[in-house]
């Protein structure tokens, strides 16, 4: 058989069959169709030996036959195996020479692509035969094999076989119960009703279990009472849960139903499937000692358990527990011991549970101790030489031998230290006070009793002028501060010591008890469950708080998770209160008490309640419930219970959910975990261990980390909590880090990305915040030069020596996301800095993109972000210089900017301070900045450069123009207000003056909305949800409303000029104007918000403004307001035309070039309130716009109001008229009646002219007409008062 090259999965399955003639095997009817599409089998083999199985029928024959099946496509597998799960055996194939059973389907051997390799793995159950092993290469180097078996997976197929093997026979103890009353004669195996039962059952097991793989018996071996449970031992190989559920099914069925058996009461335990190992062999007292229990059973529920102590053994200062899944394939649990006394020697359990299987191992350890005898006491003067001697009484090679001073030398000081006893429980605060009358030591610090020393985080020490003081401090107390601790002077190689014993009680973390519902809604007269669970079974009293009432919990143990519960009722203790928070309370030994976070009850009217589910409670429409996700409706997996917390929103009479940001069992294990690190006394010792623990996890739940967006989160909290641990940090550490790292990073994750930062703004400067500090920390132990290099991240640095150190140059390539840059500081910028510091700078390709989407768009260069760091502080000025390649590919002006933590409120921004562009080049942009950080490159094709001049500009203009406008339109209202009575007598004046107001107050409106949002933008304030919402939809709505009532005066002069035969009263006009001007904008708005803020995607995450990214919510605004700009202008056009219309034989005069003039100030009217200034505004949308439209529309929007005084409002003839009489100025305006009166009268409607003649036609007119006659119908005179108005 070939091995593949072409094929990218390759497996092979192994078919047991019966028959009673030769092999015709149809694999048509073993596969589904569908699933084969498209892809033929690479090869059969022939079948193989003939097992020599048991059977009822000497001609029945049973056979093994292998087939190998390859693919294109690695997805058809998982579908593939589920439909061999989902397959129920026997299953007869037709044939017209014999009767074939196809007894089961197993795959046995799975071939991956590993790079430019193929592995080779087995299936569980199964492995390669030595045969196989010696021969070929493993994949252990790569650690594709787990410890202790070597021989798991191999580098390519063996091209002559033979493939995965079953393994040795495995004896299951196993157990049914029978929900039939159990009789005293199945007690006696000789009686006819225990060879009755015997009979029909081993039947029924024999039919059942021989479809398992390898089955070679089985056999009832006894009952006992409990209804009645049925023991017996099946021989075969290690078989799957599933293929173990399916063969309990076919016992089932092939039962008397008489006997009523009960299909969930099985359960089979099994002691020669786990490889139980301890190092090392020989333990002495005080030694570190592992256990390790391996098991080729994929699950990570994994108990130990200590038989003299009969107690579960749990993590503690002492025990360190950690079970992981290799390849998803073996399950290895290590658990060490450390500082091991003779207290812990004795018998351990390994228990693995998986299903109805428990894998068992048991081993006993056996500790020696060290006995060695000095001189206890000896005598010595000052700077004389003395002779030390110790002796041990075990013979033993021992490798190396060390002196220490513990106090045994006396010198002259009093030392004293606290003398109360110190008893505290966990969560609570310590402190512990060592004073000398001595303040000439030369070191003061603190050991624990494992002689471990303390950071210097968790002590303070100061000198007096009498003497030195030293104070440990322990904010938060948890068990691992139990025991002795030391404190200790010294000075030169002399020490005093003095010791304190500290007693932790156990008490939960009120972060540690898991409340159940956070809040709920419960009606009158109604109950509700309440509980409080946490993961520790001491002895507490607890009980529920609700006001000044306390009512005792009810306890309840499951597995390892204890919970305490109590019914709540609405009308036993409470009338009629909207809102009720109870609290658990729990109480140690020592009569401390912890309260938990409040559970909030929201009573309310039963007739209300519309949703109802028997997890997540009862509501009402628009009830939104956060409950903690592991007592949700989530499916809970094996690893524990998962985290985080899930919200419900009550939609009709369904519970949806809102927002999921649960967090998968594993990470959340992690994430405890890492909380328990940062409070132990020895964080310091255990993180190198914790690093590599959670590099292999990260990269087994990588599929996880994409389906949850809370559990990605978790890993950056995690990564948070773990930077802020005062050590330094090795390259193996940082290697770690980095992996981790680099599978968060991973292009299929930044679609979890952005879910998450729509839930938590600076996730990814958080992130970038963790690195760095690991980069600050980061040693290196040989000196030499650092480098890391993922597929998401790379690491490079160097560590200055003593001299003249070379100058610090660092390449980064990314091939898969085609970016690449470079990193140089100058030699003489390194002497100021102090001996054996190292630089770092990491790299990253993806992370520009995720901090891209959380700030600042899609119109910014895809670059890398390279951050670079000193491990001792800089105190002169330091330069870098920087190139980065641009894959900008519509030009613009780059920035070089670096990442400001400290803006937005400490949430992080791009800064472009103390950074310039160097050179611009076609494919790169260098810069160079004044000190150290993470940097990258920006660039706005469609907005001008900050810190240019135009920018500059441009800001100035803005402001000093809108402060004129908002002074303008106030202004516009004020004198409308003045003249309203002297202005509009008749309906076009009045409704053309009713725009004009309602313009000018929406514009107003709108310019303070503006200001308010525009202040929150500049100066970073945190944006407060709702107000931002509230914002939006305001500046949305009123600028929409100027553009609708543009639309209306537009539309009323199309009327006027065009229908001059139709009369509409002023109401109708009136409520057509403000239905137009007013709800059409509200429509849009409403319909915007309501569409998009569910999803929380209305406005932007950096401003208050319609959204573009994610949901195209400012097409809301952009298409009403490029529709009604194309109507405005079409309608100018069509006014135009109509006026300018000559009739035959008309001439053009004087009086036609005043009719010019007068439709020239229409134009100068309507073009700016008709949408020229958004014409140009929208022009600057667009990428790559020319900088004359962002000058044009910035003048035309900054003065849109002066505008609207100018030419709206004061240019109006009437207006003045009004004006000039309402402050008694009576000549000027007598005469510049007489001047109107004369220019209306003689030039515009003489008919001597064409254009007056036409204008008169227009309005309905014809022959002679004089506008003086006082014969004038009254609506001919509203008609022409009307045209007077519009265009005047």
């Amino acid at each position: 058989m070939k091995s593949p090259r072409r094929t990218t999965l390759c497996f092979m399955i192994i078919v047991i069959y019966s028959s009673q003639a030769t092999l015709n095997l149809n694999l048509e009817s073993i596969v589904h169709p569908s699933i084969l599409r498209g892809h033929e089998p690479a090869g059969e083999e022939p079948p193989r030996h003939k097992r020599a199985v048991a059977s009822s029928s000497p001609a029945v024959d049973e056979h093994t036959v292998d087939i190998e099946i390859s693919f294109e496509n690695a997805s058809f597998l998982e579908p593939i195996k589920a439909h061999l799960n989902s397959l129920s055996f026997p299953i007869q194939v037709n044939s017209t020479d014999q009767v074939i059973n196809i007894l089961s389907i197993e795959v046995t051997t799975v071939c991956r692509p590993a790079g430019n390799e193929i592995w080779c793995s087995c299936e569980t159950g199964y492995r390669w035969p030595q045969e196989s092993c010696l021969p070929h290469l493993t994949c252990q180097d790569h650690g594709g094999s787990p410890a202790g078996n070597h021989c798991s997976c191999l580098k390519g197929l063996p091209p002559k076989g033979p493939f995965c093997q079953l393994r040795g026979d495995v004896t299951l103890r196993m157990s049914v119960r029978l929900n039939v009353g159990f009789q005293e004669d199945l007690r006696n195996s000789s009686s006819a009703l225990y060879r009755s039962y015997k009979t029909d059952l081993e039947m029924a097991f024999w039919k059942g279990y021989r479809i398992l793989p390898g089955f070679k018996m089985v056999t009832v071996t006894g009952f006992r009472p409990g209804s009645v449970v049925v023991t017996y031992e099946v021989t075969t190989t290690t078989s799957s849960p599933e293929l173990m559920r399916k063969a309990n099914e076919q016992v089932l069925q092939n039962l008397n139903q008489t006997y009523k058996m009960d299909y969930n009461s099985f359960q089979a335990v099994t002691s020669n499937e786990t490889k139980f190992s301890v190092i090392p062999e020989i333990i002495f007292e005080g030694d570190t000692v592992s256990l390790v229990c391996e098991n080729e059973v994929p699950s990570s529920n994994v108990s130990w358990y200590h038989v003299e102590r009969r107690s579960d053994v749990q993590n503690s200062s002492r025990f360190w527990i950690y079970t992981s899944v290799l390849n998803n394939m073996t399950s290895l649990s290590r658990f060490t011991i450390y500082n091991i006394t003779q207290g812990d020697a004795g018998e351990y359990i390994c228990k693995l549970t998986l299903d109805i299987f428990e894998y068992e191992a048991r081993k006993k350890i056996n500790v020696t101790p060290i006995r060695i005898s000095a001189n206890e006491e000896m005598q010595v003067m000052c700077n004389s030489p003395v002779s030390l001697n110790c002796c041990s009484d075990i013979h033993v090679n021992w490798s190396k031998i060390e002196w220490k001073q513990e106090g045994k030398i006396s010198i002259p000081a009093n030392l004293i230290i606290t003398p109360d006893p110190i008893s505290v429980s966990e969560g609570q605060s310590l402190s512990i006070k060592c004073t000398s009358d001595v303040n000439s030591y030369d070191e003061v610090y603190w050991n624990t009793s494992a002689g471990i020393k303390i950071h210097k985080r968790f002590y303070t020490t100061r000198r007096c002028p009498n003497g030195t003081e030293s104070v440990l401090t322990v904010k938060t107390a948890t068990r691992e501060w139990n025991g002795t601790y030391y404190c200790i002077f010294r000075y030169k190689n002399s020490y005093r010591v003095a010791t304190k014993d500290v007693t932790v009680h156990p008490l939960p973390l009120e972060s540690n008890i898991m409340v159940d519902p956070l809040e709920a809604v419960v009606p009158l007269r109604g109950s509700r469950h309440l509980k409080c669970c946490i993961e520790d079974d001491e002895d507490y009293k607890v009980t529920f708080q609700m006001d000044s009432w306390f009512f005792p919990a009810a306890k309840e143990v499951n597995g390892k998770q204890v919970c305490y519960k109590y019914d709540f009722t609405a009308n036993s203790v409470f009338q009629c209160p909207k809102h009720v928070d109870v609290f658990c309370h729990f109480t140690n030994a020592v009569n401390n008490s912890v309260r938990s976070t409040s559970m909030k009850l929201n009573l309310v009217p039963e007739m209300t309640i519309m949703c109802q589910d028997p997890v997540i409670g009862v509501g009402e429409p628009g009830r939104v419930i956060q409950k903690l996700c592991q007592f949700s409706d989530i499916p809970s997996s094996p690893g524990g219970p998962a985290g985080g917390i899930i919200t419900y929103e009550c939609v009709g009479s369904q519970w949806k959910v809102k927002r999921n940001n649960c967090i998968s069992a594993p990470i959340n294990s992690l994430l405890q975990l890492a909380k328990a690190l940062i409070k132990s006394p020895t964080q310091d010792k255990k993180l190198a261990t914790y690093l590599k623990d959670l590099s292999i996890s990260t990269g087994k739940v990588e599929n996880e980390v994409s389906s949850f967006p809370g559990s990605l989160g978790a890993i950056i909290n995690i990564l948070d909590l773990l930077s802020t641990v005062p050590t330094q940090v090795n390259s193996e550490m940082m290697t770690h880090v980095l992996s981790t790292v680099n599978v968060i990073l991973d292009k299929p994750i930044l679609s979890t990305w952005k879910v998450l930062q729509q839930q938590q703004t600076n996730q990814s400067s958080q992130l970038l915040d963790s690195v760095e500090r690991f980069s600050r920390a980061l040693q290196s132990e040989d000196g030499t030069s650092l480098c890391i290099s993922q597929t998401n991240v790379q690491m490079k640095g160097m560590v200055i020596r003593s001299g003249h150190p070379k100058s610090y140059k660092q390449s980064f390539v990314f091939a898969d996301s085609d970016l690449w840059g470079n990193v140089a500081i100058d030699n003489f910028q390194l002497e100021n800095l102090q001996t054996d510091s190292s630089i770092v700078t990491v790299a990253f390709p993806t992370l520009k993109t995720i901090i891209a989407q959380e700030v600042q768009g899609e119109n910014f260069t895809n670059s890398l972000v390279m951050t670079t760091t000193v491990t001792h502080n800089i105190t002169m000025p330091f330069s870098i210089s920087m190139t980065f390649k641009n894959n900008n590919p519509l030009g613009g002006l780059p920035q070089c900017v670096f990442w400001n933590f400290n803006l937005a409120n400490h949430t992080g921004g791009w800064d472009n301070s103390g950074c310039y562009v160097k050179e611009v080049n076609e494919d790169s942009v260098s810069c160079s900045c004044d000190h150290l950080t993470s940097f990258s490159i920006l660039m706005s094709p469609d907005s001008p450069d900050p810190g240019s001049l135009l920018k500059i500009l441009l800001d100035i203009i803005s402001y000093i123009g809108l402060c004129f406008s908002i002074l303008s339109l106030a202004a516009c209202l004020v004198v409308e207000a003045v003249v309203w009575k002297s202005v509009t007598k008749n309906r076009t004046s009045y409704m053309r003056h009713t725009c004009i107001v309602n313009i000018a107050a929406s514009l107003l409106v709108a310019d303070i909305w503006f200001i308010v949002a525009a202040a929150i933008d500049d100066h970073h304030y945190i944006l407060n949800e709702t107000a931002c919402v509230a914002t939006t939809f305001f500046i949305h709505f009123f600028y929409l409303s100027v553009f609708f009532w543009m639309l209306t005066l537009g539309l009323m002069l199309f009327y006027r000029l065009v229908f001059i035969l139709h009369d509409t009263s002023r109401s109708t006009q009136k409520a057509i104007a403000f239905s137009l001007g007013y709800g059409c904008p509200l429509v849009i708005s409403v319909i915007t918000v309501g569409a998009t803020q569910p999803q929380e995607v209305y406005t932007r995450k950096n401003a208050c403004w319609l959204n573009w990214e994610d949901t195209k919510a400012l097409l809301a605004f952009i298409i009403p307001a490029l529709i009604i700009v194309v109507v405005n202008v079409t309608i100018t056009v069509v006014v135009i035309t109509k006026i300018l219309r000559p009739s035959i034989g008309d001439k053009p005069s004087k009086q036609e070039k005043s009719s010019l003039f007068q439709i020239s100030k229409s134009i100068g009217v309507l073009t700016p309130l008709l949408g020229l200034t958004w014409g140009f505004g929208l022009a600057t949308v667009f990428p790559g716009s020319n900088a004359v439209f962002h000058i044009v529309f910035t003048l035309l929007n900054a003065f849109q109001g002066l505008f609207i005084l100018l030419f709206g409002c004061l240019w109006d003839q009437k207006v003045q008229e009004a004006l000039l009489n309402k402050f008694s100025l009576s000549r000027w305006s007598s005469q510049l009646s007489k001047s109107t009166s004369l220019g209306s009268s003689t030039p515009v409607f003489s008919m001597s002219s064409p254009i007056s003649r036409r204008f008169n036609n227009l309005f309905g007119k014809t022959g002679t007409y004089d506008v003086s006659t006082p014969e004038t119908t009254s609506s001919s005179v509203e008609n022409t008062s009307s045209a007077y108005s519009l265009l005047n």
